[in-house]
């Protein structure tokens, strides 16, 4: 990045998942695929798998992008929708997404 020229504008999606119960296995597999196909989509910077402490059938997937641009790219690809699709048969309907864009972080 140059003098003046402005910060990448990174964002992160956040998807809050219901696994089916007795599914969890498989919905760990299908996610490690799924990371497997991003982790080499170009744009793609991270991701955490986190399960809940309180509702063990509740979990958190993160996911930080270079660009909106790349998020798109990614869900709009070809091969994205049958890479997600095992994954998804392991959710129940009531999962919500939502795309931010990061405005200050810290280093982990």
């Amino acid at each position: 990045m140059t003098a003046g020229s402005p910060a990448p504008e990174r964002v992160r999606v956040v998807r809050l998942l219901r696994v089916r119960e007795g599914m969890e296995a498989d919905f760990v597999t299908s996610y490690r695929e799924v990371r497997r196909g991003a982790e080499g989509f170009p744009g793609h910077l991270g991701e955490q798998l986190c399960r809940s402490l309180d509702d063990p059938a509740q979990w958190m997937l993160t996911s930080e992008w270079a660009s909106l641009e790349a998020v798109q790219r990614w869900r709009t690809g070809t091969d994205h929708r049958a890479l997600v699709a095992p994954m998804n048969a392991c959710l129940h309907d009531d999962r919500w997404t939502a795309v931010f864009r990061i405005s200050e972080a810290t280093p982990a």
